[in-house]
């Protein structure tokens, strides 16, 4: 397949060498004169490193150079099979590149832009062939990234979205055919885990440390949301989310915060400006302001348990040699376990006193992370001491009162938002699980997290949030209560109407 690409930038040299590689034959075209030239010169070092580190042997890296051709016009991409649009997140840039291009393929030639950001449909508007164009979007970097968007327009036909998806395939690439809307799938889908980081810190529960050590080590993400946003840049992140929000007509589950909007008001971009979330290159690791001040050599406290929980914290007490008594009106604290509320709520609940009750996150009890709650008015002291006496057992993080801890937080955030992107069909239920764990990197499908956890478990800590606080974020997705009520799993597709009997 001949294959062109038009931009060199990262993206372009990124798609480009990946085609090669895969055996095509490519064109590289740019609208600054040599830059293509210059991105071909840059490709050539990119395969010998692949060659180095035997990603590909050295004969390859010489075949794939050798496919791959700097052109000097877009018109000379006229005999190209498929050709790539890379150029700048533009909407007249865009349309200026096709109006040319239509002119001068082949009838049959599929037409892709490469957009993160606009609607393929608006693209599309501009072209006289809108039957042969569509969204390719690939995530940087292209080398690493497995995961391909693909987007039909609204008049793409079907020979053209099977031969993008063959083409994909062809680079060894997993493709997702993926509606067009605001964001299209990983992009949106990815908004969930950094908003809620955000709201859990502005609502004083956790710090930044925190909520990144929850996420990695009990949830198992490979970077915690500060650490990502840090990572990426606020300059990145902040106007993506912000755009998000205002193309989904202010949905409250895409809302971010002020600090987030400040840090990039003030140029804190994270490790490319040295202050982001963090400072670099040096990152604080001390004690957060949230944490509670631990004495040390201070006698364990007796502890009494209440709750629907109680056998459950009674046993996990005892595995890490803690007094229990039976007593709830003597102990010095009591435990208990709470899901989507706080631990006040949850003492109101329950009839324990809020100023000695102290909640224990069980979304995973034997977990790395130990994540004990405390609402005002307990005695730190007692506190202190409790989780001086359980890090002899496990690392413990001490957090203010909040509806839902960190770990439910963050993770209902996560499958909320999937259960809505399956509600409104941007993708098949098993092509979101497989865009977010490929295109995110998250540990599980969010659908299949739903799964593992439970989909009536879910609901239940999504309500206790939206009780607790009245936020239209927590509101719960229709996908994934039906489910919960149904018994079924989250990956399960709706009803299509019109469905013939003999095919459901």
């Amino acid at each position: 397949m001949r294959v062109g690409v038009v931009g060199a930038g990262v993206m372009g040299r990124g798609i480009a060498a990946a085609s090669a590689v895969a055996g095509h034959e490519v064109l590289l075209y740019d609208v600054i004169p040599g830059a293509a030239q210059t991105a071909l010169d840059e490709i050539e070092q990119g395969l010998a490193r692949w060659a180095s580190k035997g990603r590909i042997t050295e004969a390859e890296a010489v075949l794939a150079r050798g496919r791959l051709r700097a052109a000097g016009a877009l018109t000379e991409l006229s005999l190209c099979n498929i050709v790539v649009e890379a150029v700048v997140e533009s909407l007249e840039a865009k349309q200026q590149v096709f109006a040319v291009l239509e002119d001068n393929v082949g009838t049959d030639a599929i037409l892709a832009t490469n957009t993160s950001s606009l609607s393929v449909a608006a693209i599309a508007r501009g072209t006289a062939h809108p039957e042969r164009f569509l969204g390719m979007h690939f995530f940087n970097p292209v080398s690493a990234m497995d995961l391909v968007e693909i987007i039909p327009g609204p008049a793409t036909g079907s020979a053209i979205l099977a031969g993008a998806q063959a083409f994909v395939r062809s680079l060894g690439k997993t493709d997702v055919v993926v509606r067009d809307s605001p964001g299209f799938l990983v992009n949106l889908a990815g908004r969930a885990l950094a908003t809620e980081a955000l709201h859990i810190v502005q609502d004083g529960a956790a710090s930044f440390r925190q909520v990144d050590t929850v996420a990695r080590r009990n949830l198992g993400f490979p970077l915690g949301p500060f650490e990502l946003m840090d990572l990426t840049g606020m300059d990145v992140n902040y106007p993506v989310t912000a755009n998000l929000f205002e193309h989904n007509f202010a949905d409250d589950r895409l809302r971010s915060t002020w600090y987030h909007r400040w840090l990039f008001e003030a140029g804190m971009l994270g490790r490319k400006t040295g202050q982001g979330y963090y400072e670099y290159p040096e990152r604080k690791t001390g004690p957060s302001a949230q944490d509670v001040p631990e004495p040390s050599g201070t006698v364990v406290p007796a502890v009494a348990v209440a709750g629907e929980f109680a056998k459950l914290l009674r046993g996990w007490l005892s595995e890490r040699e803690v007094p229990v008594t039976n007593s709830v009106a003597d102990a010095e604290l009591c435990l208990v376990a709470a899901e989507g509320l706080d631990a006040s709520r949850t003492a109101a609940v329950l009839g324990t006193d809020p100023r000695r009750t102290v909640a224990l996150d069980l979304l995973d009890p034997e977990g790395p992370i130990t994540v004990l709650m405390v609402p005002p008015g307990v005695s730190s002291e007692a506190v202190g001491a409790l989780a001086e006496h359980l890090r002899r057992h496990q690392d413990v993080e001490v957090i203010a009162d909040t509806p839902g801890f960190i770990g439910q937080r963050l993770l209902a955030a996560v499958i909320n938002l999937a259960c809505d992107i399956a509600q409104r069909k941007i993708a098949a239920p098993a092509d979101i699980d497989t865009a977010v764990r490929l295109g995110l990197g998250y540990p599980r499908g969010p659908l299949a997290w739903a799964d593992h956890v439970g989909p009536k478990r879910i609901v239940r800590i999504l309500d206790g949030m939206f009780e607790a606080t009245r936020d239209p974020r927590y509101r719960c997705s229709p996908w994934l209560r039906r489910r919960a009520a149904a018994g079924l799993s989250c990956l399960e597709p709706d009803y299509e109407p019109g469905t013939p009997l003999s095919r459901l």
